[in-house]
């Protein structure tokens, strides 16, 4: 049986139908969806692009590195210079990479 057996049908112009499936696509929801959330007072927000995404993997991996040395530190009570050295350029690689991506959007 259905959830939802009471129907509503709204009159839109073009701008307003071309903004619905705009925004319903960036948030990753169906237009039906995506009014009913609204209507539930839900803060929408859109998907985060490919990038995004491919900038929390690498930060995943990051840490997941940093935290596999950590617990060898935490056995060991030291931090070889090579581990060290492998976060340190990590990082700093990949703020770089960050920061270039951010501040090429902003001109």
């Amino acid at each position: 049986m259905r959830k939802r057996n009471i129907k509503k049908q709204i009159w839109l112009d073009t701008k307003e139908d071309d903004l619905l499936k705009r925004k319903s696509k960036e948030a990753g929801l169906s237009e039906a969806e995506f009014i009913r959330s609204l209507i539930k007072g839900y803060r929408i927000k859109a998907q985060p692009t490919e990038e995004i995404k491919s900038f929390q993997r690498n930060l995943y991996g990051i840490a997941n590195n940093i935290n596999q040395i950590a617990r060898v530190a935490n056995s060991r009570f030291s931090v070889s210079y090579d581990d060290y050295k492998y976060i340190l350029d990590t990082l700093a690689d990949f703020i770089l990479k960050f920061e270039r991506k951010i501040y090429s959007r902003q001109k």
